[in-house]
C-alpha cells in the first residue's frame, strides 16, 4: 500500500511566467520531482525579490491539478494590465506544498 507524501517547493523567481489576456499572467508549476503518486493537494503562495504581490488575486487558488504540475493566474487586485515581465521585473515565484495520500 502506498504511503503519504508530502514535498515543498518553489519557481525559479521572475521566471516561467506567460501571458493570459491583456490582464492576467500564469505559470505552470512543476512538481515532478515530489514524485506523487496520486493527486495531491496543493497549497500555494507567492513572493518576490522585490515586492507588490500584495496587490494580486489569484495565488493561492491552483487548476489543472495533476501528480507532475499545476497551474497559478493571478492578475492586479484593481484589473489593470499585468505582463509576464511585471513579474520578471518584482521577481514574483510561487512557493508550494503538496499533499499526496494516494
Amino acid at each position: 500500500m502506498p504511503t503519504a507524501r508530502i514535498a515543498a517547493g518553489q519557481t525559479t523567481a521572475g521566471q516561467g511566467w506567460q501571458a493570459y489576456g491583456a490582464n492576467g499572467i500564469y505559470i505552470d508549476v512543476d512538481t515532478t520531482a515530489a514524485r506523487f503518486t496520486g493527486t495531491p493537494v496543493y497549497v500555494t503562495s507567492i513572493s518576490s525579490t522585490g515586492g507588490s504581490q500584495w496587490a494580486l488575486v489569484g495565488p493561492s487558488a491552483v487548476y489543472n491539478v495533476t501528480a507532475t504540475k499545476f497551474r497559478v493566474y493571478v492578475q492586479w487586485k484593481d484589473g489593470s494590465a499585468l505582463t509576464p515581465a511585471t513579474a520578471q521585473q518584482y521577481g514574483w515565484y510561487i512557493n508550494w506544498i503538496g499533499y499526496d495520500n494516494p
